[in-house]
């Protein structure tokens, strides 16, 4: 009698399992939802300082892309970030 391998085992019977596999980006980006959040107290259009959070711009720009995060680009050394509404809504699901 053979021996089942993942290479020769019976299919599965039932529906298929899905694996969901998540871009790195897009878990950096959830995480500085997350940051957000926690440093302006969940309050809604609350602005916080980028600088010292240690993000990186595709992380920032995911986050943004998402429609979680906008920018207030006024001065570029001083960039600063709010969350918007889904992003509030995120943050309160994921915690």
């Amino acid at each position: 009698m053979p021996i089942a391998t993942p290479f020769n085992a019976p299919a599965a019977k039932g529906r298929p399992k899905v694996i969901k596999i998540r871009d790195g980006t897009d878990v950096a980006a959830r995480y500085l939802v997350y940051k957000l959040y926690d440093a302006t107290g969940g309050q809604p259009m609350q602005w916080q300082f980028l600088h010292g959070m240690g993000e990186s711009a595709a992380t920032i720009s995911r986050a943004v892309e998402r429609g979680w995060v906008v920018l207030n680009m006024a001065k570029p050394a001083a960039r600063k970030a709010a969350l918007t509404d889904e992003g509030r809504r995120l943050a309160r699901r994921g915690r």
